[in-house]
């Protein structure tokens, strides 16, 4: 893939070069339209602004002559995977441009997000005219037009697949992507969804649930009451397992995890592949420019062309330098992912409270499904992949104590409002706080902190069984944080949680209920209730475990967390056919439009399927049979992937086998469909 990047970037550059004189000092003239040398002066000014988790990142500027000549950005705090790697990418786009507008960076939307305000506000201080340098980052760079058979828009998980597939049919294929990133949050998933592969068949056999098709299609109808759509889940689930097979004949790795996986999924069986390869986009990558694939980062789409009769012909793009570039194309493939970062489709999908209370982790704010839908397409059902309950603005560890425990569950006006036995299901967690608003409280008494911070004890029982029983583990360890921890690292979790408006520590109920703004009444009738069912051992109300009837809230002092209900992504935005056609109102194709991933609705209804690895697994599947559907449609004939090995796909599963039977895991440390840490999730795109 090194190959391809560095040949694709040096076409964008020469592009940006060749016969543009009209454009030629961009930068110089974007600067001189926001400063002059009156108002703009010399200095070092820095700044700070919100980037990943409500973390901060800080940015300096130099600025000499009227132009910023350095810049340095501390994305310390950021996600290692995504926001700290791309700290020097986004520092240079800021000196290339001398603009704090950044739109299209190294794929860490949160990171550049805060990056952008931190640079704004270090322009304003040295005098900037911000206004103006917006109004002036118009189109600079020469128009273009191209002709291909197939443009995929948005080179994530499933548009990269999509473009490989349909390349290895014939077709001339560009792809356009607005980050300089090839797989998106593929990057940052673990593994995928398939039953009856070849490594499902070589463990258990033909028998049994792995290999059961019908079994699996009725589980995802049923979780969707039957609004799901029926002939793409079925197609879904029976080409999955080529996808398997699939992957490792070009070098992809999956192996087997060695169990089911954490209880907030469906499995009783393995049918959770996950990546054996720590950049499993490499080999995709690599096979991408073998196959002739040109791809255009940092370039953008904004619109589908249509033709009179109402068939996609094409799409326009904004490129790096500002310009134009009209694709012509006989097939045109969607795959912009996650509409998480549109605040607009956020607000209308989880509603205004929700969504300004949500800790939103991943996303993109592209156009694609906007696209589609002034291309005619349908409305299809707009989701959320909500995922676990976090605190907001605030590093700490305590919070991975206190918002993972089966523990007293309140919200806003200070009532339960579930069977706190729900964590051990994060997605049905998750949703259970986005009813409250999408913010919840847990209350921890002194009685149980004195607990949780006895190092004397080897654990505290009822924690690690939970979780032992019920939870995400890994060879029978619990993977996120446990109990028993460190007083010290107890007591500064609060007070970092106090600062931030996310906890703290109260005397009383009375300020409990101060603090969580209910009536303090209400707030001492739960207490007085739950505490009466642990000390039954039944619950009247929500009928809780009684093994999980453990902790009660008596004398204070009071430790409370303020749990933000997590979001992982979105989901949804059009409807389409088992083929991956786009279709309109009247539930007609439109001519040469495919969608594909995060794009499309009907695999997950009301809520994400509950089973590991449909999100990845979905990507990657759909973008292989959209890839071949639309070279078809161009006029190839694309050849049927089955589930048999090349010599290539046998070594690379051996491989992978033996890795993850050793328990070794090249990308992650978890059992989990995304990266134990949010970070790795929230930023890879």
């Amino acid at each position: 893939m090194k190959k391809a990047f560095k040949t694709l970037l040096a076409g964008v550059m020469a592009f940006a070069m060749v016969g543009c004189s009209s454009s030629s000092g961009t930068a110089e003239s974007t600067a001189s339209a926001a400063s002059s040398a009156s108002s703009v002066k010399d200095g070092t000014y820095t700044a700070s602004a919100e980037g990943f988790g409500g973390n901060d990142v800080t940015v300096t500027i130099t600025v000499e002559g009227g132009k910023i000549t350095n810049t340095t950005v501390d994305a310390s705090t950021q996600s290692a995977d995504y926001g700290q790697k791309a700290a020097d990418t986004l520092a240079q786009e800021v000196m290339d441009g001398q603009t704090y507008d950044i739109d299209i960076a190294a794929g860490a939307t949160m990171t550049r997000n805060g990056v952008s305000e931190a640079v704004k506000d270090c322009m304003e201080q040295a005098g900037f005219d911000v206004d103006a340098l917006a109004a002036s980052s118009t189109a600079t760079g020469e128009d273009e037009t191209v002709d291909t058979d197939v443009l995929v828009i948005g080179m994530g998980a499933s548009g990269s697949t999509a473009a490989l597939k349909a390349a290895e049919s014939g077709a001339k294929v560009l792809g356009v992507e607005a980050t300089q990133t090839l797989g998106g949050m593929g990057n940052a998933a673990q593994g995928m969804f398939a039953v009856g592969s070849v490594e499902q068949k070589d463990r258990y056999g033909e028998d049994g649930e792995t290999t059961d098709e019908e079994y699996w299609y009725n589980h995802f109808m049923e979780s969707t009451d039957n609004l799901g759509n029926a002939k793409l889940i079925r197609r879904f689930i029976s080409e999955a397992k080529n996808t398997v097979s699939y992957m490792l004949n070009h070098g992809v790795g999956f192996f087997l995890s060695k169990t089911p996986q954490q209880i907030a999924h469906f499995d009783t069986e393995v049918v959770y592949h996950r990546w054996n390869n720590a950049d499993p986009f490499k080999y995709i990558g690599e096979a991408l420019d073998e196959n002739g694939v040109e791809i255009r980062y940092g370039t953008t789409a904004t619109e589908l062309i249509t033709d009179s009769d109402g068939a996609v012909v094409g799409a326009k793009c904004t490129k790096p330098d500002g310009g134009t570039l009209t694709v012509n194309a006989k097939s045109v493939i969607v795959s912009t992912g996650s509409f998480a970062n549109n605040p607009e489709l956020m607000e209308e999908t989880l509603g205004e409270e929700v969504y300004n209370n949500a800790l939103v982790m991943a996303g993109s704010k592209l156009p694609g499904i906007e696209m589609m839908w002034n291309a005619g397409a349908a409305r299809g059902e707009l989701l959320t992949m909500n995922h676990g309950v976090n605190t907001k603005n605030v590093t700490e560890t305590v919070s991975e104590l206190t918002l993972n425990t089966p523990i007293l569950w309140v919200n806003g006006r200070g009532k339960r409002f579930m069977n706190e036995d729900l964590l051990k299901d994060t997605v049905e967690f998750s949703s259970a706080v986005i009813t409250q608003g999408g913010v919840a409280y847990t209350i921890v008494d002194q009685a149980t902190a004195d607990r949780w911070c006895d190092q004397t004890q080897e654990n505290t029982g009822t924690w690690i069984h939970y979780w032992d029983q019920h939870g995400i583990v890994v060879d029978g360890e619990p993977t996120i944080y446990h109990a028993p921890m460190a007083k010290a690292d107890w007591d500064a979790g609060f007070q970092a949680l106090q600062e931030a408006g996310e906890g703290g520590v109260f005397d009383t109920i009375e300020e409990v209920a101060d603090f969580i703004g209910c009536d303090a009444a209400d707030l001492q009738e739960t207490i007085d209730n739950y505490n009466s069912y642990v000390k039954n051992g039944k619950d009247d109300e929500f009928f809780k475990d009684p093994e999980d009837l453990v902790y009660s809230v008596e004398e204070g002092p009071y430790y409370v967390t303020k749990g933000h209900s997590g979001v992982l992504g979105a989901l949804g935005g059009v409807n389409t056919d088992e083929y991956l056609r786009v279709l309109n109102e009247q539930n007609k194709v439109i001519p040469n439009l495919y969608a594909t991933g995060n794009n499309v609705s009907g695999i997950s209804v009301a809520a994400y399927q509950n089973v590991e690895g449909v999100g990845l697994g979905f990507s990657l599947t759909s973008g292989r049979l959209a890839g071949a559907a639309a070279a078809e449609n161009a006029g190839y004939t694309a050849t049927e992937d089955t589930a048999e090995l090349t010599e290539l796909g046998q070594e690379t599963m051996e491989t992978a086998t033996a890795r993850g039977m050793d328990g070794n895991t090249a990308h992650g440390s978890s059992d989990s469909e995304a990266s134990a840490s949010p970070e790795a999730s929230a930023e890879a795109n």
